[in-house]
């Protein structure tokens, strides 16, 4: 009779090791086995008590470094966006559009001009003569070291959508390296007014708009006089 309490008391702790294996697996990590006798089967309960400390551990361990993995990997993508944001504000500050005269815009470029600023370059100008009914805008490029093919076909874009826009675009400071390139490229610009400075474009843009400023152009006192008016 005392055999037969012995072994229903076995099964009954082997079942209970198996329920908590399977909480272990279900994922309750503080799940231990717990058991008040001493003997062979008490030592397998507390090896198993063991690996499942060991278990827990490593698995709250990769827990913790995932979480923080992915609190970095947060971070780095704020990060990222940040970067683009400013990366995309200092493209907007690269491609400032001025208002220099009543009906005179003028963009200087500075720097190397690729495709993404110039398209950039395009839209500011583009949304300044729409916001001011400026129909003089002066593309000043003298800062700009070189030209390839798709700088020079936005350029052509962007004269020809002011135009679309009622404005009239001249583009000034063509170094004698771009203009090589242009040519050596097929480009065709003969459409496209140019003047070779920045103050030959001004003192164009002040005629064509019939504005007269002492040192630029010539006073209309002087025309009056000359017309004998």
């Amino acid at each position: 009779m005392g055999a037969q309490i012995v072994i229903n008391e076995a099964e009954k702790r082997v079942e209970h090791i198996e329920d908590v294996l399977a909480s272990i697996a279900a994922g309750e990590l503080d799940a231990r086995i717990e058991s008040e006798f001493e003997d062979d089967l008490s030592g397998i309960e507390a090896a198993l008590n063991l690996l499942i400390d060991d278990l827990s551990y490593e698995l709250k361990s990769r827990e913790e470094a995932q979480k923080e993995l992915e609190e970095k990997l947060s971070k780095i993508q704020e990060q990222q966006k940040t970067i683009v944001q400013q990366q995309e504000d200092l493209l907007e500050l690269s491609s400032p559009v001025t208002k220099v005269w009543d009906n005179i815009l003028i963009l200087p470029v500075i720097g190397t001009l690729d495709s993404q600023r110039a398209q950039i370059m395009m839209e500011n100008l583009l949304q300044k003569i729409v916001e001011t009914g400026c129909t003089m805008t002066i593309l000043d490029i003298t800062g700009v070291p070189t030209v390839d093919t798709q700088v020079a076909n936005h350029l052509i874009k962007t004269v020809t959508s002011a135009r679309l826009l009622g404005a009239d675009c001249i583009i000034s400071g063509i170094s004698p390296a771009i203009a090589q390139t242009i040519v050596h490229l097929g480009i065709d610009l003969s459409v496209i007014n140019t003047k070779a400075t920045l103050q030959s474009a001004m003192i164009y843009a002040m005629g064509s708009s019939k504005v007269s400023v002492e040192g630029f152009g010539t006073n209309k006192s002087d025309e009056v006089l000359e017309k004998g008016e």
